[in-house]
């Protein structure tokens, strides 16, 4: 009972009809022998491929276990939608600036010419932009356009937006704190050549004092010898006189 459910589950039937649906594109099937495919491309134009990526997508989104998750990219789809149809209309009103003057037979001519032969924006875009163009302001129109545009990349490219803001200033403080780290370095050899000079000065200095501390301490030593030398060679002078003068008494 539990096969069966699951095998007539709606996950199961999309899987199958999306796989069935594009296997048309390739090999003649129901939907290609009925020109569906034929009618997709007049409707969606290069719309189409945003077909295929919303149903691809919708597909991952109902084997998402988490909650979250899923709702996050369902509304990422439909905003794809929103922003693909908004882009289609601000690029049509962006064309009539070729326009002189604006007027509904014109206005249908130019976007016929532009929507369909140039890029090929498919009948339901076409159809849409010009039910709505006469009952609104053309700047106001541009205005919010581009507000929804806005709005939309930022739902849909949020998360990279944010990682891609968060690596920029992630670079930058490498950046700044690599100048600081280089600065510092700079500034700390600075120091240190500055600290081994007067370490230097110092110790030739020192060396200087030492010198002239020894060459006293040796001219001292000299001088001392010196008088030492003196005094001895005076006292065998007179040690000589008085050995002298007793001789004389004597032989007297």
């Amino acid at each position: 009972m539990k096969n069966i459910k699951m095998l007539f589950s709606f996950k199961v039937i999309y899987i199958v009809s999306l796989i069935y649906f594009f296997l048309g594109y390739f090999y003649p099937n129901f939907l290609q022998i009925n020109n569906v495919y034929s009618y997709i491309t007049e409707y969606l134009g290069m719309y189409e491929k945003m077909l295929w990526i919303f149903l691809i997508g919708y597909g991952f989104l109902l084997f998402m276990k988490n909650p979250n998750k899923r709702v996050v990219l369902k509304v990422r789809l439909i905003f794809m939608v929103i922003l693909g149809a908004a882009t289609g209309y601000l690029y049509l009103i962006n064309s009539l600036k070729e326009l002189g003057e604006i007027s509904v037979e014109r206005v249908q001519e130019h976007v016929i010419q532009m929507g369909l032969l140039n890029i090929n924006l498919g009948y339901i875009e076409l159809y849409t932009f010009l039910k709505i163009f006469p009952y609104v302001r053309i700047d106001i129109f541009i205005g919010c356009l581009i507000f929804i545009i806005f709005i939309s990349v930022i739902i849909i490219c949020g998360k990279m937006i944010r990682k891609t803001i968060l690596s920029v200033i992630n670079l930058f403080k490498r950046h700044i704190a690599k100048k600081k780290e280089e600065k510092r370095l700079k500034e700390e050899s600075i120091r240190l050549e500055k600290q081994a000079k007067l370490e230097k000065d110092i110790y030739d200095e020192i060396c200087n004092i030492q010198k002239i501390y020894q060459e006293k301490d040796s001219l001292e030593v000299i001088e001392r010898e010196e008088s030492d030398d003196i005094s001895v060679k005076i006292s065998e002078t007179e040690r000589d006189i008085t050995a002298t003068g007793i001789s004389v008494e004597d032989t007297n």
